[in-house]
């Protein structure tokens, strides 16, 4: 059943990412062709200081669903009708926190932007946000109890669902009425009919919430619970401050138009992440369940797989970025709209050593170890924010991209790692640092000579990008097959992946597992 789930939650996943990268491209594109840079702008900073007023949720939602997956592998009604409880609870005064906070900046906005964009009512666009962030907190923790029980595929549906309504009205909004604040409307009907419908679902698949909505955990389970809490704030925290104060920063000291163009460097990776984040994410709720009813010799296995799939995937899509980046950006929004390649290199490397972590959090957070490195995100957003102020001032953008590599390289990347293999795994961490380097010494080699190659097509337009994709497509991972198709944990993958395939489709694939496998 856990493979099962796993595999629909994928698959779901999946088909959930290409409808949103087609229907967000086609938004975007009109966006950029019927506004302003600086609409752009105004899109990414605002975005940007909502998430930072995020912080508020504390690390609520992970700290909670840890908390769940024993009373789910039980099937505890009563005990996850008490979690459910104080979950509501507790974003019920999440909502209100951050409405008074966000009401608390409007005076302020003004600090945020070194130039006049020239938008009437950007107040008013201001709270449209703040509404759109507030309602996601009132009824979307539902969510978390049909995640746990491994089917996140089901609010996967809905979401998508209201997604592609979200997007195709606002479409019509922009060719209509080319007006912002429609747009911005459409996104909050969405996203309360998207909240609305999965709690509807959850009522729907768990009867048993509706007969006692007072009662909550036990004094012992609130303080183990607040204690995870506390220090799931601290991750928030540099995520958050890491993540997001960069189009602040940009904003403050470089300028708007600065800040939209960035936003599409990052819509991209963000359509990326999406995809990734859905396969990979897919696994979480199976890996909880997985620690709490297996040994950690098998967790650990699970783990140099997953690790090992997603250094493909990351270092890929990476490679493609590098190669694809401004050629596509250039064709689909214009030479206006285009970073140097030293701002691209930087971007894309950020994306990789973000993405290598992914693996790691994930079981971090599933073995509900985040309290042993509650410290490290107070030296990640230190380090971050005086490298990236200094040399921002100096070097600008460049400038800002630095502080985020050398905050993640020099903090997160070690610290988490060390966490996981020494608490979770109980094993030495060197494990993980010839892991990595060695994976990251065949992405760069590998990578260096896929994008040498594609240097050479040169002839703009759609077949540069066509062919360009094609070729580092067909060139990365055939080499890093040859690279890799003799270990354990690409076997394994594989094994298990045209598995699934062969379940489902009724029939044998034996010629594609003698391939991929010899």
């Amino acid at each position: 059943m856990r493979t099962k789930n796993t595999f629909l939650n994928a698959l779901a996943n999946s088909g959930s990412y290409i409808v949103n990268l087609i229907l967000s491209f086609v938004a975007r594109t009109i966006f950029i062709r019927v506004l302003s840079q600086e609409y752009l702008g105004v899109q990414g900073l605002f975005g940007n200081i909502l998430s930072v007023l995020s912080l508020a949720e504390l690390g609520i939602g992970t700290a909670m669903i840890y908390h769940m997956y024993g009373p789910i592998a039980r099937e505890d009604e009563k005990e996850i009708t008490e979690l459910m409880n104080l979950y509501r609870k507790l974003y019920s005064y999440v909502a209100g926190f951050i409405t008074v906070a966000g009401l608390c900046l409007v005076p302020f906005l003004k600090y945020f932007i070194a130039d006049d964009p020239g938008i009437s009512g950007l107040t008013g666009i201001y709270l449209l946000y703040l509404l759109n962030t507030v309602v996601s907190y009132l009824w979307g923790y539902k969510r978390a109890l049909i995640d746990g029980h491994q089917k996140g595929y089901i609010s996967t549906l809905y979401v998508t669902a209201f997604m592609t309504i979200q997007f195709i009205a606002q479409i019509i909004v922009l060719l209509v009425f080319e007006n912002f604040i429609i747009y911005l409307l459409m996104q909050i009907i969405c996203n309360i009919l998207t909240n609305l419908s999965i709690a509807w679902k959850c009522d729907r698949m768990y009867p048993y919430l509706k007969k006692d909505r007072k009662s909550l955990p036990s004094k012992e389970t609130q303080k183990s619970i607040f204690k995870n809490v506390s220090a799931m704030f601290m991750h928030k925290l540099g995520d958050v401050m890491v993540n997001n104060t960069d189009s602040l920063i940009i904003s403050a000291f470089v300028g708007l138009v600065t800040v939209g163009i960035f936003d599409n460097y990052r819509m991209l990776l963000g359509s990326v992440n999406t995809a990734i984040n859905g396969i990979l994410g897919s696994f979480v709720a199976s890996i909880g369940n997985l620690s709490v009813t297996d040994d950690k010799e098998r967790v650990f296995h699970i783990y140099k797989t997953l690790n090992f799939i997603g250094f493909w995937i990351h270092s890929y899509a990476a490679v493609t970025f590098l190669v694809m980046f401004n050629p596509f950006i250039e064709v689909w929004a214009g030479k206006d709209y285009l970073f140097p390649m030293s701002v691209v290199f930087l971007i894309v490397l950020n994306f990789y050593m973000s993405g290598m972590r992914k693996v790691t959090l994930n079981f971090r957070d599933a073995m509900g170890l985040y309290w042993y490195d509650r410290y490290k995100p107070i030296f990640e957003v230190i380090v971050n924010l005086v490298v990236s102020i200094v040399l921002v001032i100096k070097y600008g953008l460049v400038g800002v991209l630095i502080g985020t590599f050398v905050s993640t390289a020099g903090v997160c990347f070690w610290v988490e790692a060390l966490v996981t293999y020494k608490h979770g795994f109980e094993k030495s961490v060197s494990h993980y640092f010839k892991m990595f380097s060695i994976y990251t010494a065949s992405a760069v080699a590998v990578g260096g000579f896929t994008y040498f190659v594609c240097s050479f097509i040169v002839m703009g337009g759609l077949l540069e990008i066509f062919l360009k994709l094609v070729v580092c497509t067909a060139m990365y991972n055939i080499l890093l097959m040859l690279l890799y198709g003799r270990t354990v944990e690409y076997k394994e993958f594989m094994e298990k992946l045209i598995g699934l395939i062969e379940g489902r489709m009724g029939r044998e694939l034996t010629g594609l597992r003698k391939v991929l496998m010899r």
